[in-house]
């Protein structure tokens, strides 16, 4: 998947720069008026046999003839080269125009060239986004049938085979989605910006039973033994029917607004500054269910144990944003970078619960807190704040259709460089029986790095 994605990438990105040096390099391909000479010719407009006209009074400003409206290319005002009219903004001739645009810097995203008016951009795309695996230690084991029961399960034994846990989680394609709003401010160099955007939460899902395998185990090491050790699910024997479930989910989301100003352009490359706020959140989980029928020798037969233990974390960033935004411009084609950084608090949280449910034949339902691997010892939530910081880079090829319309695909990378993330906060390591002093909560509070990065697929609407 990753590498059909990326061939399409290319291929996209391969055709739209061969249509930009093709507009660059054919004759007559494109509209122009010939800088600094009493003529132009629009051959996409007229027969390309057509006698040449008179030349625009003012050099620079197009006609609002029906031919020379669209015209893609004018002479310059200083009539030593040509300047693109139909995408990028020029004098224009109307000091404000129908919206209130002031055009003053020549700024890239006002008066077009025949003096219409785009204070308005509105922008969504479609994401596919990787991101980077999540851990966890070995959740759920099993043994070929035929094991000892005291071997069963047991980490480091070559009959034990991990199903679940003791690899990355979540590194499939995520979809999602992101919508940008700009606005032009009156002085016709100042930009504000409001951007929403989120991916799916790439949800994983590991589910087997005594059915498909006789002997399922949930590992962890017996502190009071120093020795690995496993809880029985499943055995012949020892437990009827029984499984287990594990869930895992990570969402991720973010909000920015910023102000930009234009510092350079020659009109042919701009560079804007921009300084705003940023806000993301991550959400991320794991949850084991386990369901166990004891049929002996340890509980009367037909006792049903079902454990759930449930790991969360949250990761909230708020913070100050710094950046630049820097386009080139090649006939109808715009290369976009976006390069910021968010410096700022990291809010982070961890969450642990768990609970046993003993349902004894023909009696009562009997809850406690705890499950397995969520015990009084680490069940609660705590919260930690840290510096942190969050670099950005967006690049995207557009291809402007019209005046309106843009078309775009594009290439995302965010960093977070202090995470919590559910599966670094499971302790496998157990102390039972408890003891009567039960130890102060979270002995584990690990912090790892995240990332995510893809393509993008898009519109833009400008009016």
């Amino acid at each position: 998947m990753r590498r059909t994605i990326t061939t399409l990438m290319f291929l996209v990105a391969l055709g739209l720069i061969s249509a930009a040096n093709a507009a660059d390099t054919r004759d007559g391909s494109w509209q122009y008026y010939a800088a600094g000479q009493s003529s132009y010719r629009i051959s996409d407009d007229d027969d390309d046999q057509a006698p040449a006209r008179p030349a625009v009074a003012t050099v620079g400003h197009a006609d609002q003839s029906t031919e020379e409206r669209n015209a893609l290319y004018v002479a310059d005002g200083a009539g030593s080269g040509l300047a693109q009219a139909s995408f990028l903004q020029g004098d224009c001739g109307c000091n404000q125009n129908a919206c209130g645009c002031q055009n003053q810097c020549n700024s890239i995203s006002g008066c077009m060239g025949d003096c219409g008016c785009t204070c308005d951009a509105f922008r969504i795309e479609w994401l596919g986004w990787f991101s980077r695996g999540r851990n966890a230690p070995p959740l759920v084991t099993t043994s070929p049938v035929g094991t000892a029961q005291a071997d069963a399960g047991i980490l480091g034994l070559p009959t034990t085979t991990t199903l679940y846990g003791n690899d990355p989680i979540g590194t499939q394609l995520r979809n999602g989605g992101r919508i940008t709003y700009s606005h032009l401010f009156n002085d016709g160099c100042t930009t504000g910006t409001f951007r929403f955007w989120g991916i799916s939460n790439g949800a994983e899902t590991f589910s087997t039973t005594s059915a498909n395998n006789p002997i399922i185990a949930r590992p962890y090491f017996d502190a009071n033994l120093g020795t690995q050790n496993a809880f029985l699910v499943s055995f012949p024997g020892v437990t009827g029917p029984g499984s287990i479930n594990v869930t895992s989910k990570n969402s991720l989301i973010g909000i920015d607004a910023w102000g930009s100003r234009n510092w350079m352009n020659d009109g042919y490359t701009s560079i804007d500054v921009l300084g705003g706020y940023q806000f993301t959140r991550m959400d991320d989980s794991i949850n084991i269910a386990s369901s166990t029928v004891a049929i002996g020798p340890n509980a009367p037969p037909g006792t049903l144990l079902n454990a759930t233990d449930n790991f969360r974390t949250r990761n909230e960033f708020n913070g100050a944003t710094l950046g630049l935004i820097a386009r080139s411009y090649r006939g109808p084609i715009t290369l976009e970078a976006l390069g910021k950084v968010g410096l700022g608090n990291m809010r982070e949280t961890v969450i642990v619960s768990g609970n046993q449910q003993v349902a004894l034949p023909g009696g009562p339902t009997l809850t406690s807190q705890g499950g397995l691997l969520a015990q009084p010892s680490n069940i609660g939530d705590v919260h930690h704040d840290h510096f942190a910081y969050v670099p950005e880079l967006n690049v995207n090829l557009i291809y402007n259709i019209n005046q309106q319309w843009r078309a775009m695909v594009g290439y995302t990378f965010i960093y977070w460089n202090h995470v919590v993330l559910a599966g670094n906060q499971i302790d496998t390591n157990l102390l039972l029986p408890l003891p009567t002093a039960v130890p102060p909560p979270f002995p584990k509070f690990q912090r790892t790095d995240f990332w995510v990065q893809g393509i993008s697929l898009g519109g833009e609407y400008r009016f």
